[in-house]
Protein backbone atom coordinates (compact mmCIF):
# COMPACT_ATOMS: atom_id res chain seq x y z
CA UNK A 1 0.00 0.00 0.00
CA UNK A 2 1.17 3.46 -0.77
CA UNK A 3 0.06 6.83 0.62
CA UNK A 4 -0.86 9.69 -1.63
CA UNK A 5 2.27 11.29 -2.03
CA UNK A 6 3.54 7.63 -3.41
CA UNK A 7 6.11 6.22 -0.51
CA UNK A 8 5.61 2.80 0.94
CA UNK A 9 3.56 3.30 3.93
CA UNK A 10 6.06 -0.03 5.48
CA UNK A 11 8.99 2.96 5.06
CA UNK A 12 6.87 5.93 6.45
CA UNK A 13 5.98 3.84 9.83
CA UNK A 14 9.88 2.38 9.63
CA UNK A 15 10.91 6.39 9.07
CA UNK A 16 8.81 7.30 12.23
CA UNK A 17 10.10 3.97 14.27
CA UNK A 18 13.97 5.42 13.66
CA UNK A 19 13.26 9.46 14.16
CA UNK A 20 11.95 8.25 17.58
CA UNK A 21 14.36 5.76 18.47
CA UNK A 22 17.48 8.23 18.32
CA UNK A 23 15.06 11.35 19.61
CA UNK A 24 13.95 9.07 22.50
CA UNK A 25 17.72 7.48 23.15
CA UNK A 26 19.36 10.86 23.24
CA UNK A 27 16.59 12.83 25.33
CA UNK A 28 14.61 10.39 27.00
CA UNK A 29 11.33 8.74 26.50
CA UNK A 30 9.44 11.74 27.83
CA UNK A 31 11.04 14.66 26.40
CA UNK A 32 9.89 14.73 23.29
CA UNK A 33 7.04 16.16 21.95
CA UNK A 34 4.75 14.06 19.37
CA UNK A 35 5.13 17.25 17.34
CA UNK A 36 8.91 17.07 16.88
CA UNK A 37 9.12 13.51 15.75
CA UNK A 38 6.11 14.37 13.43
CA UNK A 39 7.87 17.54 12.11
CA UNK A 40 11.41 15.26 11.47
CA UNK A 41 9.75 12.50 9.94
CA UNK A 42 7.08 14.69 7.18
CA UNK A 43 4.41 13.27 8.70
CA UNK A 44 1.35 14.88 10.97
CA UNK A 45 0.65 13.84 14.32
CA UNK A 46 -2.55 12.31 13.78
CA UNK A 47 -0.80 10.12 11.02
CA UNK A 48 1.54 9.12 13.66
CA UNK A 49 -1.83 7.94 16.05
CA UNK A 50 -3.12 6.27 12.90
CA UNK A 51 -0.42 4.22 12.15
CA UNK A 52 0.63 3.28 15.58
CA UNK A 53 -2.68 4.06 17.61
CA UNK A 54 -1.47 6.29 20.16
CA UNK A 55 1.57 7.70 21.64
CA UNK A 56 2.49 4.61 23.47
CA UNK A 57 2.28 2.60 20.92
CA UNK A 58 4.80 4.49 18.72
CA UNK A 59 6.75 4.17 22.03
CA UNK A 60 6.47 0.34 22.26
CA UNK A 61 7.89 0.06 18.75
CA UNK A 62 10.84 1.80 19.40
CA UNK A 63 11.73 -0.05 22.70
CA UNK A 64 10.89 -3.25 20.32
CA UNK A 65 13.59 -1.95 18.09
CA UNK A 66 15.98 -1.83 20.77
CA UNK A 67 15.65 -5.22 22.27
CA UNK A 68 16.51 -6.10 19.12
CA UNK A 69 19.47 -4.79 18.14
CA UNK A 70 21.01 -4.25 21.28
CA UNK A 71 19.21 -5.93 24.68
CA UNK A 72 18.94 -9.24 23.23
CA UNK A 73 22.41 -9.81 21.37
CA UNK A 74 23.55 -7.95 24.81
CA UNK A 75 21.80 -10.57 27.23
CA UNK A 76 22.28 -13.80 24.88
CA UNK A 77 25.66 -14.85 26.73
CA UNK A 78 24.63 -14.91 29.91
CA UNK A 79 23.74 -18.78 29.96
CA UNK A 80 27.45 -19.79 28.95
CA UNK A 81 29.48 -18.74 31.42
CA UNK A 82 32.05 -20.65 30.99
CA UNK A 83 33.16 -18.96 28.11
CA UNK A 84 31.85 -15.61 29.16
CA UNK A 85 33.04 -15.42 32.98
CA UNK A 86 33.17 -11.46 32.76
CA UNK A 87 29.66 -11.17 31.00
CA UNK A 88 27.98 -9.25 33.74
CA UNK A 89 31.10 -6.71 33.92
CA UNK A 90 31.23 -6.15 30.19
CA UNK A 91 27.52 -5.47 30.35
CA UNK A 92 27.91 -3.22 33.16
CA UNK A 93 30.65 -1.05 31.53
CA UNK A 94 29.11 -0.64 28.19
CA UNK A 95 26.75 1.61 30.37
CA UNK A 96 29.63 3.54 31.35
CA UNK A 97 31.06 3.51 28.16
CA UNK A 98 27.97 3.59 25.48
CA UNK A 99 28.50 0.33 24.16
CA UNK A 100 31.39 -2.16 24.39
CA UNK A 101 32.88 -5.06 21.36
CA UNK A 102 33.59 -6.98 24.34
CA UNK A 103 29.96 -7.78 25.04
CA UNK A 104 28.91 -9.99 22.38
CA UNK A 105 29.90 -10.47 18.18
CA UNK A 106 26.48 -10.30 17.66
CA UNK A 107 26.30 -8.08 13.90
CA UNK A 108 22.79 -6.48 15.21
CA UNK A 109 24.81 -5.07 18.22
CA UNK A 110 27.64 -4.15 16.54
CA UNK A 111 26.60 -2.02 13.93
CA UNK A 112 24.13 -0.12 16.14
CA UNK A 113 24.29 3.26 14.90
CA UNK A 114 23.90 4.81 18.10
CA UNK A 115 22.73 8.71 18.27
CA UNK A 116 25.18 10.98 18.76
CA UNK A 117 24.27 12.52 21.92
CA UNK A 118 23.56 9.02 23.18
CA UNK A 119 23.44 8.56 26.77
CA UNK A 120 23.92 5.30 28.36
CA UNK A 121 21.01 2.52 27.44
CA UNK A 122 17.52 2.95 26.36
CA UNK A 123 16.07 0.48 28.70
CA UNK A 124 17.35 1.51 31.54
CA UNK A 125 16.93 5.38 30.65
CA UNK A 126 13.07 4.21 30.21
CA UNK A 127 13.00 2.10 33.18
CA UNK A 128 13.45 5.12 35.37
CA UNK A 129 10.27 6.13 34.12
CA UNK A 130 8.13 3.28 34.32
CA UNK A 131 5.46 4.66 36.57
CA UNK A 132 5.15 7.28 33.74
CA UNK A 133 4.93 4.96 30.72
CA UNK A 134 1.60 3.87 28.54
CA UNK A 135 0.19 -0.06 29.13
CA UNK A 136 1.37 -1.24 26.11
CA UNK A 137 5.54 -0.03 26.47
CA UNK A 138 5.13 -0.75 30.46
CA UNK A 139 3.79 -4.71 29.67
CA UNK A 140 6.58 -4.98 27.70
CA UNK A 141 9.44 -3.17 29.81
CA UNK A 142 8.08 -5.44 32.44
CA UNK A 143 8.06 -8.40 30.54
CA UNK A 144 11.99 -7.84 29.20
CA UNK A 145 12.60 -7.01 32.84
CA UNK A 146 11.33 -10.40 34.01
CA UNK A 147 13.61 -12.49 31.40
CA UNK A 148 16.70 -10.18 32.26
CA UNK A 149 15.97 -11.07 35.87
CA UNK A 150 16.12 -14.54 34.73
CA UNK A 151 19.31 -14.29 32.53
CA UNK A 152 20.97 -12.47 35.59
CA UNK A 153 19.32 -16.08 37.82
CA UNK A 154 21.28 -18.23 35.58
CA UNK A 155 24.90 -16.14 35.55
CA UNK A 156 24.96 -16.15 39.33
CA UNK A 157 24.13 -19.80 39.67
CA UNK A 158 26.82 -20.74 37.40
CA UNK A 159 29.08 -18.42 38.98
CA UNK A 160 28.26 -19.88 42.18
CA UNK A 161 29.15 -23.45 40.95
CA UNK A 162 31.95 -22.38 39.44
CA UNK A 163 33.38 -20.63 42.78
CA UNK A 164 33.57 -17.43 41.96
CA UNK A 165 30.26 -16.25 43.39
CA UNK A 166 29.86 -15.93 47.17
CA UNK A 167 27.72 -19.28 47.99
CA UNK A 168 25.16 -17.66 50.23
CA UNK A 169 24.07 -15.20 47.90
CA UNK A 170 20.42 -15.74 47.24
CA UNK A 171 20.41 -15.92 43.52
CA UNK A 172 17.09 -13.97 43.48
CA UNK A 173 17.77 -11.47 45.46
CA UNK A 174 21.08 -11.11 43.27
CA UNK A 175 19.54 -10.75 40.44
CA UNK A 176 17.23 -7.89 41.60
CA UNK A 177 20.58 -6.12 43.02
CA UNK A 178 22.05 -6.44 39.48
CA UNK A 179 18.80 -4.67 38.10
CA UNK A 180 19.66 -1.72 40.41
CA UNK A 181 23.01 -1.26 39.33
CA UNK A 182 22.26 -1.01 35.82
CA UNK A 183 19.33 1.58 36.85
CA UNK A 184 22.18 2.98 39.34
CA UNK A 185 24.76 3.38 36.16
CA UNK A 186 21.88 5.04 34.14
CA UNK A 187 21.89 7.87 36.90
CA UNK A 188 25.04 8.30 37.30
CA UNK A 189 25.48 8.61 33.58
CA UNK A 190 22.54 11.46 32.91
CA UNK A 191 23.92 13.26 36.13
CA UNK A 192 27.22 13.88 34.06
CA UNK A 193 29.15 11.98 36.85
CA UNK A 194 32.92 11.18 35.80
CA UNK A 195 33.04 7.89 33.81
CA UNK A 196 35.99 6.78 36.21
CA UNK A 197 34.36 7.46 39.15
CA UNK A 198 31.50 5.64 38.22
CA UNK A 199 33.83 2.62 37.48
CA UNK A 200 35.54 2.88 40.93
CA UNK A 201 31.82 2.70 42.51
CA UNK A 202 30.60 -0.01 40.39
CA UNK A 203 33.99 -1.83 41.62
CA UNK A 204 32.60 -1.55 45.13
CA UNK A 205 29.31 -2.39 44.44
CA UNK A 206 30.06 -5.59 42.83
CA UNK A 207 33.00 -6.60 45.47
CA UNK A 208 30.53 -8.03 47.66
CA UNK A 209 29.38 -10.73 44.76
CA UNK A 210 32.59 -12.50 44.37
CA UNK A 211 34.52 -15.05 46.60
CA UNK A 212 37.59 -13.61 48.89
Amino acid sequence: MKNKVGRPKTLIRQKIIDIAFNEYWEKGIFNVPLTNIAKLANVSRPGIYKEFEDEDGLKTEVIKKYIKLSADPAHKNYDDYKNYPDHLFNHLEAIIKGGSKKLTNNPLYLNIKRPKNSIGCLMERTRLDFTKLGPKTKNLVKKYTNFRKKCFIKYVLNAQSEGKFQKDLDPNLTAEYILSLFNMLQIYRLNGINKEIIKKNLDIALTPLFTK
